[in-house]
């Protein structure tokens, strides 16, 4: 049979997002390779090497990628090599000759050469990532099966090619889904909108009651930038705008300038949003003061956050589905709850934090999220009592359980919870006064119409009952650094891992983490990792695991 108009796959294009703009060429790529048609077609010559080329932008999870072969060679031997990367390849500052093994033998490069057989001119190869990290492929819409395997999905993945040997040109096709109603072409450049605070615009307003209740009430905010991609500028004379590069996703730190405070509310404006990328803004705490950290330190990846001996709790995509003028608002309770509300919505608990400790905000402008506008709310808010809760500051810059407050006119403090939507338990790992590390997962704090609590300027003893009442309750799972004392520890079911001793799937290696968010504690942390790439639960439990936790012991 003939390979008519075998330029359009012959099965369906699987699902793919009509907002992301179609697979170009980088503008990084090797010595004898030329880009034409606005960067749809690379041409490889002289030669038979020095070919590699990467894609635009990252590709999503499952999104097929259709390559064309525009023309063939009967001058060399070997084709095209193909695959993924997650090394983005603005920080490539030398391509070398060959993908393999210049680049594959390096960490975060995968590729392998296609079967000669399977490239005929006008031919088109598709290929796509699963979220178990294993590449299937297939020409002329005919599957072809698992190409490679292997493939960490955990961060972001630009298309690796080396147009090699016989296969000279090639092209990337377009095959996302064509809308009746799309009548103009999107260009990039107006994919970045932009809109100013003073004149904010909407898809999906903040009610008029919230934008009321804030206007007249906003205090800007320090920020201080830490990540290699974005820049702090300043807006009545405070550095409170925050902006990441529109050439990068990630390294968007910015940290708040001062310690957050107990029942302050801070508000975050989305004021420019980019459909180029996936993901959006993560907020999070720690206690990690940012003048001690330097710019480009922390890691590409938020998730790698809980390597660090500091104390981070981070929760991301905490603004899904923004457009600019979004209002977030941000604060911290007694309770150690962070709530999260959005556009005047119903507060969320993002995460429980240890709110005895002196924490620093931190946000990472991530993804979709180009830039923000952070202020704090300057009026108290007042419950329907007429109960004014006192202002908490902390006095130590060190884990402490002693408080005082700006106001002790009245010995009780008193506020009405909200019943917030709990978003999910967190998993924290904290240190006690003899450096030994517990692993804690922390409950719903119980709900009631009326919390009174002793005032903490009555004395220190009730400061520490203050505070062991407004933490929220919480399971020790296991102490992996004894006291010097000895501690009577809990009684624990012999069913349930111990956390010592060797890993359950190497036994070889000892135990070293925690599977987020059943708290097993029964691998080390390299075949956890693998298990939660590859298969993605607990090997105890079958819980859907979320993250890996290192321990340090």
């Amino acid at each position: 049979m003939g390979n008519e108009d075998s330029g359009a796959p012959k099965s369906g294009a699987g699902t793919v997002n009509p907002n992301l703009p179609p697979l170009r060429f980088h503008n990084v790529h090797g010595d004898n390779v030329r880009l034409y048609k606005n960067g749809f077609v690379a041409r490889r010559v002289d030669s038979f090497c020095k070919g590699v080329a990467f894609s635009s932008r990252p590709v999503a999870i499952n999104e097929k990628v259709y390559i064309k072969f525009l023309e063939i060679s009967d001058n060399w031997s070997g084709v095209l090599r193909f695959g993924f990367t997650s090394e983005d390849p603005s920080n490539v500052k030398r391509v070398p000759k060959y993908a393999c093994p210049d680049l594959t033998s390096k960490s975060g490069f995968w590729a392998k050469a296609l079967g000669e057989r399977h490239v005929v001119l006008d031919s088109v190869l598709f290929f796509y990532v699963d979220s178990g990290g294993d590449v299937h492929y297939g020409i002329d819409g005919q599957s072809k099966g698992v190409f490679m395997q292997g493939i960490d999905t955990r961060s972001p993945l630009w298309v690796l090619l080396d147009i090699y040997g016989n296969s000279t040109i090639i092209e990337f096709l377009d095959c996302r889904p064509q809308l009746n109603n799309r009548t103009t072409a999107v260009r990039s450049d107006d994919l970045e909108i932009t809109s100013h605070l003073s004149a904010v615009t909407m898809s999906s307003p903040a009610p008029l009651a919230l934008r009321n209740q804030t206007e007249n009430n906003l205090e800007p905010l320090g920020l201080v930038r830490k990540g290699r991609h974005v820049m702090i500028s300043t807006k009545d004379g405070v550095p409170c705008v925050g902006t990441r590069l529109s050439t990068a996703f990630f390294q968007g730190y910015t940290f708040t300038k001062r310690p957050l405070q107990i029942g302050e509310k801070y508000l975050v404006q989305i004021t420019k949003t980019s459909q180029l990328y996936v993901g959006s803004l993560s907020f999070g705490v720690t206690c990690c003061d940012p003048n001690s950290i330097g710019i480009g330190e922390l890691p590409d990846d938020p998730n790698q956050l809980v390597d660090r001996r500091e104390y981070w709790v981070m929760s991301r995509n905490v603004a899904e589905d923004t457009q600019p003028g979004d209002v977030l608002i941000f604060s911290i309770n007694n309770n150690g709850e962070v709530l999260c509300s959005k556009n005047g919505n119903p507060d969320i608990v993002l995460m429980c934090v240890d709110h005895a400790q002196m924490l620093w905000g931190v946000f990472d402008i991530y993804g979709t999220t180009t830039q923000i506008v952070v202020s704090k709310i300057t009026s108290p808010p007042t419950n329907s009592n007429g109960c004014t809760p006192n202002v908490i500051v902390q006095t130590s810059p060190q884990p402490s359980t002693s408080y005082e407050t700006v106001s002790a006119a009245s010995p009780t403090m008193c506020y009405t919870p909200q019943q917030p939507m709990v978003r999910s338990n967190i998993l924290e790992v904290n240190t006690d006064a003899n450096g030994g590390t517990v692993l804690i997962v922390n409950l719903p704090a119980a709900q009631s119409n009326q919390m009174c609590h002793p005032s903490p300027a009555l004395s220190q003893g009730s400061s520490i009952q203050q505070q062991m009442s407004a933490r929220p309750p919480s399971v020790t799972i296991q102490q992996i650094q004894p006291r010097v004392a000895p501690v009577q520890q809990p009684h624990l079911p012999e069913q349930s891992p111990s956390g010592e001793g060797e890993c359950s799937i190497c036994f070889e290696r000892a135990v070293d983490c925690a599977l987020y968010t059943c708290g097993h504690l029964c691998m080390c942390y390299e075949c956890a990792k693998k298990q939660w790439v590859r298969l993605g639960r607990c090997p105890i439990c079958r819980a859907v695991i979320k993250d890996v936790i290192k321990i340090y012991k």
